[in-house]
């Protein structure tokens, strides 16, 4: 029960409502992932087996001391600090299911919980913008308060995290919403996006094929579609991956270079399979000769 105390990571067998749980419990870490109160090199594999415990894990839950905060720097907008910004947005960019549990809340006086809670939300709003609907528990393990809901939200958002949208929903979605949201306009051409289906869950990835390159299309307009898909399929908190399949071809007749192939290779299969079969002179054969 002491701080700090935790070195490897600890797996439990557990159940919940009749449903088997793998639970793994990690040291506390500080910045750069190095194990608290120690800077030597011989306790940073901690840290290493915590990074390792989030890769393995389904649903990643974030504890915060909400006292610490309060007593190190007497400020309620520390709470999440930035390190701990960052541990939740590599939880979210390996593309686990993340939920933040703000720890002792019972230590909080009653007449500050109020303005307590709503400044832990509007940063972690402001902070957690790339996944919105992150959950947020305000618990304490002491005297179990909130446990049941923080495991009832955390099987919730498991099964939104492993769902799959049929692909004919999912455009006939995105051409009604795209009427209402037009694409932008880049280097001259409007931005569309032609066909989305999903490819695969845990977490939920969309190939989305479109007239532009990944780099070439606007990050804000991915983002929007982004937000309005978790809204309009009740996803909210699950990390979504888009993959961006061009279809743009190599024009015929025209000679390519080493640094041109290389350029359609990274398009996709079917760039890849024009440039590799072209003729004598270095230039796309037509399509019908390819298939």
């Amino acid at each position: 029960e002491t701080d700090g105390t935790t070195m490897d990571s600890i797996v439990t067998d557990w159940c919940f409502k009749e449903q088997p749980i793998k639970l793994i419990d990690t040291c506390g870490l500080h910045k750069n992932f190095s194990y608290p109160g120690i800077r030597s090199p011989e306790f940073i594999e901690p840290g290493m087996g915590t990074k390792k415990a989030i890769r393995r894990a389904h649903v990643v839950v974030l504890c915060l001391d909400a006292v610490r905060h309060v007593k190190t720097t007497n400020n309620y907008n520390s709470c999440p600090t930035n390190f701990e910004v960052k541990l939740g947005q590599y939880v979210v960019d390996e593309g686990k299911c993340l939920v933040i549990a703000v720890n002792k809340w019972d230590l909080i006086h009653e007449n500050d919980q109020a303005e307590y809670r709503e400044t832990i939300l509007n940063r972690i709003h402001e902070k957690f913008g790339i996944v919105k609907g992150v959950p947020v528990i305000f618990m304490s393990a002491k005297y179990n308060l909130n446990l049941p809901t923080l495991m009832t939200r955390s099987m919730a958002l498991y099964k939104r995290w492993s769902a799959r949208l049929p692909t004919s929903r999912l455009n006939t979605w995105l051409q009604a919403w795209m009427l209402r949201w037009p694409p932008p306009w880049q280097n001259g051409q409007k931005c569309n996006v032609k066909y989305v289906t999903q490819t695969r869950t845990r977490p939920p990835t969309f190939v989305l094929w479109t007239n532009s390159t990944y780099g070439e299309f606007p990050w804000t307009y991915l983002r929007q579609l982004r937000n309005a898909m978790r809204e309009e399929f009740r996803i909210s908190g699950v990390p979504i991956h888009f993959l961006i399949r061009s279809t743009m071809m190599p024009k015929p007749r025209k000679k390519l270079d080493k640094k041109d192939m290389l350029k359609w290779k990274r398009l996709g299969p079917k760039q890849e399979k024009v440039v590799m079969n072209l003729n004598k002179k270095r230039m796309p054969r037509p399509l019908k000769q390819i298939d």
